[in-house]
């Protein structure tokens, strides 16, 4: 390995400066050449499958196994001496023992930078390793497999317990192997990629309904603008289409990306529903422009499958002319698309190996043998120049730069840039594919001068050196006066700052570490720019961004994190990545672009996506929302989510469409058109905001009128409450809790996960509450107590006692907290030199607990959790208390009949965050903003607070008491503060 020649390395995990250690970046290059490996293996082995396949079962083009292939060498050989080569070029022994492999003209077959900079696969040591005992190897008797066996024949055997030759058209695979076909090999290489630039795999149902709704709307809008057109859906184009070679090429010039686009997920199910799409419109062609008429085309689990009239699959065989005219067509039409539409960026170098590798293989499936021979199949085209490695969230230059007087010096024109570009993917040998990748990088390379020597800032900086030379150069008749020497002096410092500021900004553009691995918009893609050189953008931005934190990019991007918030209208404060990456597809889309992308329902109303929302709000970007509710759509992230459908174009308003919760779901986005879905426009009115910049949604008017009813109250919680705070974060509550009973001067029992019963002096012990401690109306039990080593000031702020007057005045405890020192020491809240070992790692929520309030479990399900918090009990984080302000008139019991009501439960869902299940989370920025009777006279006040306080008396006798009956009044009591009808209490209830 290669070191950087400032690393100074002391320890393995010693962070360099982009806060990488050596062994994190030891692990990364081992893990990228092992999916380098692994990618060309499982392609051969889905090569092998095919050629099997298309010699009707014939195992002697089986290649991939240990007879043919006994050691690392041999594998090498066969990646670089046999693939890479064509027939003719390859030596004798290769020749014959690998007849039937095919060149396959593909750069996944030629060694890469890191293998030129590290090591082949050859240079690995043969010999054994052990079967894991979970293996799915099995001996001839049917059971696991046991011992040693050769690293490769390891490999080989596991790799043939899978099936890689069916593409789910059959009923039964051979030997009843697991299927693995192309979208589970995604899965599988991006949960070897991991997780840590925060994408997750998206099911191949969610990508197979975002794309059709999509790329539909996509063609129809292209056909429209190409042709006039007003047609709102395929349907109408069929009836208008009459030329279906100019409705191919219409399609064809479709561009599509996905920034992020992980192991082409979204590509691949985008290149099947365009085919799917020419299908349907009757246009497919073949070679010689006859139509595919008696075949339909259709996706299927994430697959393209082929039926003829007689709903037979298709199936290629090589010795059949329609066969071969069927097969043609896909491979054709497959690289025609893939050549023209797909683009892909992502930041990780091993998603753009696996998203190349994707591609490769949806034209493997359709790979063909040449004719007239019959022996040779059609090499694969460069396709991998679409798909390009970079942060596509940082740039140098901005997509509006003018490029036309780069154009103008440069001997280089766009169409120059596309022909190569053309060129490289149609290269027949290594050399000329050389050529080509050499030309593009000249060109781009020129087109980057010149750009940055019409950098605005760089003119700028010369026009300002062209001032200060003139000012401090010009000579006068006459001495200046002390005003004018002043002003004098005042203008040079003003303009030598603004010529250090541009020079430094200038030079940090081009040595910043940050632009390490920039992706430029403004070149990489000639296919989405005009003649003239402007940035007209892509048709579709699709795809699932990246879920990120702000404190998840501080940790593993610190220096770009700067630049997101320098450059992007909402990053700001706290924010997640997808919201940049909303506000990138933006950038990059074409004015009249269909841009799809899935991502956290939270958007709606968290803090961290205030910003996000002012920028979609004001920008009118969405067309529409789909909120797959309850439904859970991704394996590894418990997240609720939405698929918002927008554009780059304003919008007067956006559908939104909530889907039921179905043990179904995937079906029911399938078969849309068998259920029933409350659809709306949003309307003014109904996208009022409120709070902090919340987007409150309702299936109807009447819900947003009765929201509108209850929100119009002049009143909030925040008005009559000092404040709603969270309790007490310990850091370790084993150490602190102690569940026991007083008895005289002492707490006596024991602390959770202590077995000796103790005594503990009752002075520095506080009764306590955790969030299962809170149960609705119900007084809490004085049975669990807090070690609490702090003094209440007369201003509320908790002081933390004295490690000897700990020792002197309370020695029972003070034994306690040095039997424990060692764990204290270890804690999240202090070192281990830390004199105030004992401390908790946040001891907020103490001041004010000495005076009655409310109490709420955070997380409460299917309806609040308040009570009446009257024995000043302390509390841990997982509890909310609520403190009336002292000119707040109203009683603790009323204000616990609206917290505790169905009424408070209806708004929180409406606003607050979705939980799995029934649950939501009443914390202070959920709670402050909601509504609260401006004046209520002291008769209705009255009959409310009578009936809580007997709802507590029964309670307190017996907290199984059944208090429905009276819990159902207090909420019609509740009502009636709102002026709510009957039918609006229904539709609240409901």
């Amino acid at each position: 390995l290669q070191l950087d020649s400032h690393d100074k390395i002391s320890r393995l995990d010693k962070p360099n400066q982009f806060g990488a250690t050596l062994q994190e970046r030891l692990f990364n290059v081992s893990l990228e050449l092992t999916i380098t490996w692994v990618n060309r293996i499982l392609f051969l082995k889905l090569l092998e499958a095919q050629l099997i396949k298309y010699h009707k079962g014939d195992k002697s083009y089986a290649f991939l196994n240990i007879e043919k292939v006994k050691n690392f060498d041999d594998l090498d050989s066969l990646f670089f001496s046999v693939l890479a080569r064509k027939q003719d070029d390859r030596i004798a022994d290769v020749q014959t023992a690998f007849a039937h492999v095919p060149y396959l003209n593909s750069s996944l077959f030629e060694p890469t930078d890191i293998e030129h900079s590290c090591f082949c696969i050859s240079q690995l040591k043969d010999g054994k390793l052990p079967i894991l005992s979970t293996t799915v190897l099995k001996d001839n008797a049917g059971k696991k497999r046991t011992g040693e066996i050769d690293t490769l024949e390891y490999f080989f055997e596991f790799l043939n317990a899978y099936d890689f030759s069916s593409e789910g058209s059959e009923a039964i695979q051979e030997d009843n192997k697991t299927l693995i076909s192309a979208s589970v090999l995604g899965l599988i290489f991006e949960k070897i990629n991991g997780y840590k630039e925060g994408s997750f795999f998206t099911p191949s149902f969610i990508t197979m309904y975002m794309c059709h709704e999509t790329i539909r709307r996509a063609i129809v809008q292209k056909f429209n603008v190409t042709k006039g057109w007003a047609c709102t859906g395929i349907d109408q184009l069929y009836n208008k289409i009459d030329d279906k070679k100019e409705a191919n090429d219409i399609i064809n010039s479709l561009k599509i990306c996905d920034p992020a686009v992980g192991s082409g997920h979204f590509l691949v199910s985008a290149l099947n529903e365009i085919i799917t799409v020419k299908s349907e419109l009757k246009i497919l062609r073949d070679r010689q422009g006859k139509t595919l008429r008696d075949y339909k085309v259709e996706v299927v689990n994430d697959e393209l499958i082929i039926t003829d009239d007689d709903l037979e699959f298709f199936e290629y065989n090589p010795n059949s002319e329609e066969s071969q005219r069927i097969q043609e067509t896909l491979f054709h039409e497959k690289q025609t698309i893939i050549e023209n539409c797909l683009f892909g960026v992502d930041i990780n170098p091993n998603s753009v190996k696996i998203c190349r590798l994707r591609l490769w293989i949806e034209l493997l499936k359709n790979a063909y043998y040449k004719r007239p021979e019959f022996t040779q199949l059609e090499t694969l085209p460069n396709i991998d120049i679409n798909i390009k490695c970079g942060n596509s969230l940082i740039s140098r230059y901005a997509l509006d730069d003018d490029i036309c007087k780069a154009l103008k010096r440069s001997k280089w024109s766009i169409d120059s840039y596309r022909l190569a570009i053309m060129s490289y993917r149609n290269a027949k040998s290594k050399d000329e594919k050389h050529e080509m990748e050499h030309l593009i990088n000249e060109i781009k390379k020129d087109f980057e001068s010149e750009v940055a020597s019409n950098d605005k800032r760089l003119l700028r900086l010369n026009k300002l050196r062209g001032d200060l030379i003139t000012l401090t150069t010009q000579t006068t008749l006459f001495e200046k006066t002390k005003a004018e020497k002043a002003a004098w002096d005042k203008q040079v410092t003003k303009l030598t700052d603004e010529i250090d500021n541009l020079e430094r900004e200038l030079e940090e553009v081009k040595s910043n570490k940050i632009y390490e691995n920039a992706f430029e918009w403004r070149f990489e893609f000639p296919e989405v720019l005009n003649d003239e050189g402007d940035f007209v953008g892509f048709d579709v931005v699709i795809g699932n961004p990246p879920y990120m934190r702000v404190q998840e990019i501080q940790a593993c991007q610190p220096i770009q994190k700067l630049y997101y918030e320098q450059i992007y209208h909402n990053a700001k404060a706290s924010y997640d990545l997808a919201n940049i990456f909303f506000e990138l597809a933006v950038n990059i889309s074409a004015l009249k672009s269909n841009n799809a992308f899935i991502f956290p329902h939270k958007f709606f109303n968290a803090a961290s996506s205030e910003v996000f929302r002012d920028y979609l709000k004001d920008g009118q970007y969405i067309d529409e929302i789909a909120h797959f509710g309850a439904n859970m759509v991704f394996e590894d992230a418990d997240t609720y989510t939405c698929v918002a459908q927008f554009s780059n174009r304003p919008s007067k308003g956006f559908h939104f469409q909530m889907f039921p919760f179905k043990s179904d779901f995937q079906n029911l986005l399938k078969d849309r058109e068998k259920y029933t879905f409350m659809t709306y426009e949003m309307i003014d009115k109904a996208s009022q905001l409120y709070g902090s910049n919340q987007w409150i949604l309702f299936k109807n008017t009447k819900g947003f009128n009765i929201f509108e009813k209850i929100y119009n109250q002049k009143a909030r919680i925040e008005t009559k409450f000092d404040r709603i705070f969270q309790g007490i974060a310990t850091g370790k509550d084993e150490l602190y809790l102690f569940e026991g009973k007083q008895t005289g001067d002492y707490i006596e029992g024991k602390f959770i996960k202590d077995e000796k019963y103790r005594k503990i002096e009752k002075d520095i012990m506080q009764p306590f509450l955790r969030g299962k401690d809170v149960q609705r109306y119900q007084y809490p039990d004085k049975s669990l107590f807090i070690l609490f080593p702090y003094k209440i000031s007369n201003n509320g702020e908790a002081k933390i006692i004295s490690e000897d007057l700990i020792k002197h005045d309370y020695p029972n405890a003070y034994l306690w907290l040095k039997e424990t020192e060692s764990i204290h020491r270890e804690k999240d809240n202090g070192s281990t030199d830390d004199p105030l070992w004992y401390r908790y790692a946040r001891k907020q929520g103490v001041d004010n607990v000495e005076q009655p309030k409310l109490s709420s479990m955070e997380i409460c399900a299917n309806r609040p959790n308040v009570i009446l918090n009257e024995l000043n009990f302390y509390h841990a984080t997982t509890v909310y208390s609520w403190v009336k302000k002292t000119d707040t008139k109203e009683s603790y019991e009323y204000f616990l009949a609206i917290a505790n009501s169905k009424l408070i439960w209806w708004f929180i869902k409406s606003t607050g965050d979705t939980l799995q299940g029934d649950a939501r989370r009443f914390k202070t920025n959920y709670l402050n903003p909601f509504p609260l009777p401006e004046a209520v006279d002291k008769k209705s006040e009255q009959i409310i607070v009578d009936k809580v306080k007997l709802v507590l008396e029964a309670k307190k006798v017996n907290t199984k008491t059944d208090t429905t009956t009276l819990e159902s009044e207090i909420d019609q009591l509740v009502y009636q503060l709102y002026g709510l009808t009957e039918d609006e209490i229904k539709i609240v209830e409901d």
